[in-house]
């Protein structure tokens, strides 16, 4: 049983590693490097380990950690060297991810078949643009993946190792990326219901490093940017794109919806738009239903995730109509785990085998669209990356 479990493992760890190399090689052989993230690296290369480690991208205006120590590193090498090394400590973090998956309890997940399912969502559901794949750039959407799992962590029968190692990765997660920090909330509440100290821990540690994030945005984007427009609007151009973007999107990929929206604009007022609204309307109001007949507290807990970082992302996105790529990715991503625990809970046949075929269905197309029919074929042929004569 143990061998067969040790086999298992290995087997997933492989077939990850393969999954990645079969998106695009010139990642490892070639690197990127986006206009954001070579700021960076030239950062850190003319200015030291010290003041590299600490260094705030104005246009961000937040701090991003994991950002700082790949490029710090990579400032000792060439440009060309540096592309690739920015990409392989992306690629560590995906395997730290997916290692705390494997061998730490979750309340998300507890089967290795459940396992193997959360991998599955976070390296190749629909949801997971190519937008932000590899580069050290774009790893804070999976800091705040992270932060979300994280959020679950069962502390029952942990080692003391088990304990502080997922600490420290509460503070990694919150300290890269801007996400992570919508969730807090959320951490006080799950103390709040369980009080004990390894959830007090949890929630402080994920409270000191949002204040750290939002006077850092204080200073940079309010202070800083006094006078000018805000990024922070809702309309309703942001809210039809969100739909778009997200249930629909995440769950038929991009090929499918673009034969229902092919002759409407997705992002104005019209009765197509409007029955599209109506059903997302609908759909939230029997999900709020069956949520409080269910009163299960995970199920909860992933409900408000949702909410909050879905405000967010619409909130937060450029001013415009646009709430997709990189900003949608973990609604999309907290929607899928919020289908799955319903799928888990449910004992009616026929609403479990639906959601299990939607599920699925979400997943395979995902897969197609990992890199045969990705929707940005550009950027996994690294087509996008910035060559140092631009800069």
């Amino acid at each position: 049983m143990v061998k067969k479990k040790k086999f298992l493992i290995f087997s997933i760890y492989i077939l990850i590693a393969f999954l990645i190399i079969y998106r695009g090689t010139c990642f490892l052989t070639e690197g990127t490097f986006d206009k954001d993230e070579i700021s960076f690296y030239k950062y850190a290369k003319n200015n030291g380990i010290i003041k590299g480690l600490f260094f705030v991208y104005e246009p961000a205006s937040y701090f991003k950690l994991w950002t700082n120590i790949a490029n710090t590193f990579a400032s000792f090498f060439s440009f060309e060297a540096a592309k690739i090394i920015t990409n392989l400590f992306s690629i560590i973090i995906y395997y730290v991810i997916f290692t705390y998956i494997l061998f730490f309890k979750s309340q998300l997940f507890h089967t290795y078949k459940q396992k193997v399912f959360a991998i599955c969502v976070i390296l190749f559901s629909p949801g997971m643009t190519p937008e932000i794949w590899m580069g050290s750039a774009h790893i804070r959407e999976y800091f705040g993946i992270f932060a979300f799992i994280l959020l679950f962590h069962d502390t029952k029968k942990d080692t003391n190792f088990k304990k502080v190692f997922s600490y420290i990765l509460v503070i990694f997660s919150f300290l890269s990326s801007v996400w992570a920090t919508v969730l807090s909330p959320v951490y006080f509440i799950k103390y709040l219901f369980y009080k004990n100290k390894e959830n007090l821990i949890f929630f402080l540690s994920s409270f000191i490093c949002s204040l750290i994030q939002f006077s850092i945005i204080m200073n940079y984007h309010f202070l800083k940017s006094a006078g000018t427009t805000s990024r922070f609007q809702v309309d309703t151009e942001k809210i039809f794109s969100f739909i778009y973007n997200v249930p629909v999107r995440n769950f038929f990929g991009s090929t499918i919806p673009k034969f229902l929206f092919v002759k409407t604009d997705i992002y104005l007022f019209n009765y197509f738009n409007f029955a599209v609204f109506l059903a997302a309307l609908i759909s939230t109001i029997f999900l709020l239903v069956y949520i409080y007949r269910k009163k299960d507290f995970i199920l909860n807990l992933i409900f408000l995730s949702f909410i909050l970082i879905s405000i967010f992302a619409i909130a937060g996105s450029f001013p415009g109509n646009f709430v997709g790529g990189r900003y949608a990715v973990l609604p999309c991503v907290i929607l899928t785990f919020l289908v799955f625990r319903i799928f888990i809970l449910e004992s009616n046949l026929v609403i479990k085998n639906s959601l299990g075929i939607l599920l699925l269905f979400s997943l395979l197309i995902g897969l197609v669209e990992f890199r045969y029919k990705s929707p940005l074929p550009e950027v996994l042929a690294c087509k996008m990356s910035v060559n140092e004569s631009k800069n």
